[in-house]
């Protein structure tokens, strides 16, 4: 039982640094990266899925049934092995098979309270890769499209788009506003890349401004393509801000909403990269691992 209630409280205070302290995540992955950086994000990205799927397999069977997992496995393989067997008789056939799909189902659900109390901290894990891997800054001469989401009640019409002294872009075409209904408000322009460095784009209405930082040359630090006032209700939405941790969660009555940098996909290794290529290679690592070493910590999945 203490052992229960250590997995649930390391989970649940993993998940609270995700989403109250996301900071605190940064800088221990941000350590993590400085002590491993020299292997490359490749290696990196399997090292610690490898050291996730060790720390999910030694954590199930603390938040698990254990002997009932074993029960309907085996009750479910007694009902094929009884299809087999009785095959010419459909009755038999037929309780078997309700038996199978039932103590199936049952199995299933015995999987999917430890699922949901590791499934937090295992996506903590993959946007933390995410940002520190995913992406590479702009080069020199790269053009892209900001796009930033205004406030119901703002004028797109009321909100300067300010470029600060020293800055290593420029706008290549003039702003576009937009003064639609409800989260129609948008104000994009062109930025085009003109040195390395990191720097900020500014957007000024009312005396209150907002930032977004825009990376150009040489990668120096965690890459943000989206800021946002709502990264969780958009990442239920599937529009995937939460992914970012790097640039802090807008205020949620900021006059800007959501702003919108494309970067381009940072390679990882054989792979074509991006958060996608990182996604597959986490979850298959850590699986690999998990399911490797379940017959030597003795446990039942």
């Amino acid at each position: 039982m203490k052992s229960t209630v250590l997995v649930v409280a390391v989970c649940a205070a993993f998940t609270a640094l995700m989403v109250f302290a996301p900071s605190v995540l940064n800088a221990v992955f941000d350590g993590l990266d400085l002590a491993l950086g020299w292997m490359g994000p490749l290696w990196v990205v399997t090292l610690l899925s490898a050291a996730v799927g060790v720390l999910f397999i030694m954590a199930f069977p603390h938040i698990s049934w254990q002997r009932g997992i074993v029960k309907f496995k085996d009750n479910g393989k007694y009902n094929l092995l009884g299809i087999r067997l009785f095959q010419d008789n459909l009755k038999s056939v037929m309780q078997s098979t309700a038996g199978t799909l039932g103590w199936n189902f049952g199995y299933l659900g015995l999987n999917i309270v430890p699922m949901v109390v590791m499934a937090l901290p295992f996506m903590a894990v993959w946007f933390q890769f995410n940002s520190l891997y995913a992406f590479d800054p702009l080069q020199v001469g790269d053009q892209r499209i900001v796009v930033a989401q205004l406030r119901d009640d703002v004028d797109p019409a009321e909100v300067e788009l300010v470029t600060p002294a020293g800055a290593g872009w420029s706008v290549a075409a003039a702003p576009v506003r937009i003064a639609g209904g409800k989260g129609e408000r948008f104000l994009h322009f062109g930025l085009s890349a003109d040195a390395d460095g990191e720097f900020d784009i500014v957007y000024r209405h009312a005396g209150e401004e907002v930032t977004k930082k825009v990376m150009i040359g040489a990668k120096t630090g965690r890459l943000t393509p989206v800021r946002t006032a709502h990264p969780w209700g958009m990442f239920f939405q599937t529009k995937d801000p939460i992914l970012y941790f790097g640039e802090g969660v807008l205020a949620p009555d900021s006059f800007v909403q959501t702003i919108y940098l494309e970067y381009p996909p940072a390679p990882l290794g054989p792979f074509g990269g991006g958060e996608i290529a990182i996604m597959i290679l986490f979850v298959v690592v850590s699986l690999i691992f998990g399911f490797a070493l379940k017959g030597f910590f003795g446990v039942e999945i």
